[in-house]
């Protein structure tokens, strides 16, 4: 048979140029689209996590395990950030809540009226969002409803929960305060209290308790996810725990024993830089310190509750801890406003206690008076030095140079001092300004402490601070403090306590081409006026008679009150800025020495006192003269040398008292192995940054980039003819290469 081969048929070129086109054009749509992916698939991974709801098993299982005393406990380990309601007070704002008002004064100025979820956690400040986010107001229905046993509290926080729960479970990216480290963290107590009070209830259905567990069991996949975990802060100690109070409170949910487990294995990588050997939590805060030692207290009693033998490495970080909180609170207790710290106002403040590993108690003022003398935690970067008068009048002074880059809560403070004697804050900082506020910037810079600084100077200014060196004789206490910035300024700060009620401060700059600036706040409810001399003021009585004398060497002083430009004047008390008398002390000298002395007296106080600095003080050399009451006493520094004394004559001091000074301890090895453990630990757990914004710029960027490059491809395709196939594609080529380029510069650097 002859086979006849039909000749080829000749390929259609329209044909062939609209499927070269075709072909292009999805190649060209595609390349931005894959970036705008890379820029988004990052957002929605750190969201994703198994949604699926709890088995009806677990929650039958749920309903039995474990005992309500175990309920209870956990319930009483409140992880997130509170309205600090006393107990006397819950009822009479949970009838408000109950009729759709919420009144918490440190936190609203008026009532708000309550909408439900999300509303409610989307209004505010952002601390208030972040309370309303931890199920505060459920919290306090829960607890109205134990002291009162009336059933309307327990059903709306039942209702509330299930609302959020719902809300919660339909989400897929990050709603404000939804899924923020704290608030998730807690509001595992708040779920434990309801689920200990409402699991035998035969009121409420299968599927609402259900829903309830499922809640938790998303928070606890939330806490567990790597993106998730705030290594560096007491978030992520508070995520641990809360994973440890699921495990403990949920033991009947698939993950629990995994959560327990990871929960301590990030514990241990946390603890060697979240704690120094001395015992202080270094979030450069009294009230962060005081928060540390709750959490470390409740880690190693949730480590029981877990049938785990604690760690010895975290019973030793709680007890060294609570030690530290003995000499920093005082005995009323209140805490020196340090960092992110609140004035009381009065209120007292308990401390947590397990005895070792038992439930944990809380002791509560007054206190234990602290051992007289002074505190030196050179790693942390703070002294404490408490004194008595002869009234044992006692006093509590401290001093702060720590930084520690990376870690929570920095205030721009090193070299600040904070006087208090019997109930007053004779020299304090603003404190823990309220996030969102105005004049947050201020607040948390030089200007919310007494620390000395360049008028204007910048909160981040590249720094580095040391102490050079200590002393202490005769109940008399030195300490001497540098910072030095990039620019080569240079502020070295010598405290000397003469007495329990006497602090004298020198300031030393050099280099400084705006001059030095301090602003020295005293407590809200002392008004400062002129006294008898220039450099004098004086205070107003507080209630057992005394008074405060400032005496300075400065040449420009001026009080300020309430000052938005400049900021000054200013104490947070219970949440609230509150203005507070300050003096705003300048020298434009680049070079300068100065001194102020701060003297606390009851009765009548010699308001015609005055200090002098004598001519030539360095650092290390110089001489000051006080000279009031008929009295002339000459403080003077030789090098390593103090020495104190009634001048007789002109030059010759008697009754003299040496005060001799020492080197700083070198801490810097430990320095160096905390700076270790902390680049090591974020490096296994990197930061996640909240860049949606910046995303959606991206994206628009990218869209009309890529509208661009099709009227480039528009053009070029005018040329067909003139562009042959073969220099089509590797135009395409390129293109794709400089849109990989661009991803990758996005990816790698842009949202870093």
């Amino acid at each position: 048979m002859e086979i006849i081969h039909s000749p080829r048929k000749a390929p259609d070129v329209t044909a062939v140029l609209m499927r070269d086109r075709i072909l292009y054009y999805c190649w060209r749509l595609a390349l931005p689209f894959a970036v705008v992916a890379a820029v988004w698939i990052p957002h929605f991974s750190h969201y994703r996590i198994d949604r699926s709801p709890v088995s009806w098993e677990a929650a039958q299982a749920s309903a039995q395990a474990p005992t309500p005393a175990v309920l209870d406990e956990i319930s009483g380990q409140a992880l997130g950030a509170r309205f600090g309601i006393p107990d006397e007070k819950i009822l009479g704002i949970a009838e408000q809540i109950l009729v759709g008002t919420l009144a918490v004064p440190s936190f609203l100025e008026a009532p708000m009226a309550l909408q439900g979820y999300p509303i409610d956690y989307q209004r505010g400040s952002s601390s208030l969002q972040l309370v309303m986010a931890s199920l505060e107001v459920e919290r306090v229905l829960l607890s109205a409803f134990e002291q009162a046993h009336d059933r309307r509290f327990l059903d709306l926080a039942t209702r509330r929960v299930l609302d959020f729960a719902a809300h919660e479970a339909g989400q897929r990216q990050g709603d404000g305060f939804l899924w923020n480290d704290h608030a998730v963290a807690g509001r595992i107590s708040v779920l434990a209290k309801l689920w200990r009070l409402v699991r035998e209830s035969p009121e409420l259905p299968i599927a609402s308790s259900r829903q309830i567990l499922s809640l938790v069991e998303r928070s606890g996949r939330l806490l567990a996810k790597p993106t998730q975990f705030t290594v560096r802060t007491n978030h992520g100690v508070a995520q641990n725990l809360a994973l440890l109070q699921i495990a403990a409170a949920f033991p009947a949910l698939p993950e629990s024993g995994a959560w327990r487990r990871l929960a301590v294995q990030r514990l241990n990588v946390q603890l060697p830089f979240y704690v120094s050997r001395e015992g202080v939590i270094l979030e450069h805060s009294a009230n962060y310190h005081l928060f540390g030692t709750e959490l470390l207290t409740m880690a190693v009693r949730l480590s029981v509750l877990n049938g785990l033998k604690p760690e010895p490495s975290l019973v030793d970080a709680a007890r060294t801890s609570r030690q530290v909180l003995a000499r920093l609170m005082r005995p009323d207790g209140t805490l020196p406003v340090l960092g992110n710290t609140v004035a009381g106002g009065g209120s007292a403040i308990p401390i947590a206690d397990s005895g070792g590993t038992g439930p944990i108690q809380h002791q509560w003022p007054p206190h234990p008076n602290p051992v007289i003398g002074g505190n030196l935690f050179p790693v942390a970067g703070y002294a404490i030095w408490w004194q008595a008068n002869e009234s044992k009048q006692l006093s509590q002074t401290l001093i702060a140079w720590a930084k520690h880059d990376g870690h929570g809560h920095k205030h721009a403070d090193e070299g600040s001092v904070l006087f208090w004697s019997g109930g007053v804050d004779w020299l304090t900082n603003t404190g823990y300004w309220p996030y969102g506020a105005r004049n947050e910037e201020a607040a948390y810079s030089w200007t919310g402490s007494n620390a000395p600084h360049q008028p204007g100077e910048e909160f981040l200014v590249p720094r580095s601070v040391q102490l050079l060196k200590t002393g202490e004789a005769s109940g008399v206490s030195f300490i001497e403090v540098e910072r030095r910035n990039t620019d080569g300024a240079q502020f070295r700060r010598q405290v000397l306590q003469i007495d329990a009620q006497t602090l004298l401060v020198l300031d030393f700059a050099q280099g400084v081409p705006k001059g030095i600036e301090t602003i020295w706040t005293v407590d809200p409810t002392l008004r400062l006026s002129p006294g008898a001399t220039a450099s004098n003021f004086i205070s107003t009585p507080v209630p057992d008679g005394r008074h405060l004398m400032i005496s300075h060497t400065a040449a420009r002083v001026q009080i300020r009150r309430g000052s938005e430009r400049p900021f000054a004047g200013w104490v947070v008390v219970d949440g609230r800025p509150t203005q507070a008398d300050a003096l705003q002390i300048v020298d434009p000298a680049s070079n300068s020495a100065s001194a102020i002395l701060f003297r606390v007296a009851s009765g009548s106080m010699d308001a015609a006192q005055k200090i002098s600095i004598e001519t030539g003080a360095t650092a290390d050399h110089w001489a000051v003269l006080v000279e009031g009451a008929g009295e002339l006493k000459r403080v003077s520094r030789q090098d390593t040398t103090i020495t104190m004394g009634h001048v007789a004559n002109s030059t010759n001091p008697t009754d003299s008292l040496l005060v001799p000074l020492r080197p700083a301890p070198d801490v810097a090895v430990e320095i160096a192995a905390l700076t270790r453990a902390y680049a090591n630990a974020v490096k296994t757990y990197p930061p996640w940054r909240e860049l949606t914004r910046y995303r959606l710029r991206l994206s628009y960027a990218l869209a009309i980039l890529a509208l661009l490059v099709e009227l480039g491809w528009f053009a070029i395709s005018k040329l067909a003819g003139v562009v042959t196939r073969r220099q089509f594609f590797y135009a395409h080529l390129g293109m794709t290469l400089c849109w990989a380029a661009i991803a990758v510069w996005i990816v790698q650097f842009y949202l870093r």
